[in-house]
């Protein structure tokens, strides 16, 4: 056996990787508007639906209609909301 010392390849040190270049947090992502807004949309389309199934039928339409206009506007008003008031995500 030869007793030359084997030479141990140097490893090159690495950078840390950029894991974000703007630190957030994603609790700041949780809006209290936002969740007023859709806890209002959800409990009107629950309210819908028992309408339907106990038979007032008219009302539960009333409410598809309304629904079938809100939910647009609520989700543009929440993109708007997100580009014009929310500095930190852009």
């Amino acid at each position: 056996m030869n007793k030359e010392k084997i030479k141990k390849k140097s490893i090159p040190k690495r950078s840390v990787p950029v894991l974000s270049l703007i630190p957030l947090n994603p609790a700041a992502m949780i809006d209290p508007i936002f969740i007023g807004i859709a806890a209002g949309i959800l409990l009107i389309a629950l309210i819908e639906k028992a309408l339907a199934d106990t038979g007032n039928v008219s009302i539960a339409a009333f409410l598809s209609a309304f629904l079938r206009i809100l939910f647009p506007i609520a989700g543009a008003a929440a993109i708007w909301f997100l580009v014009n008031d929310l500095k930190f995500l852009f």
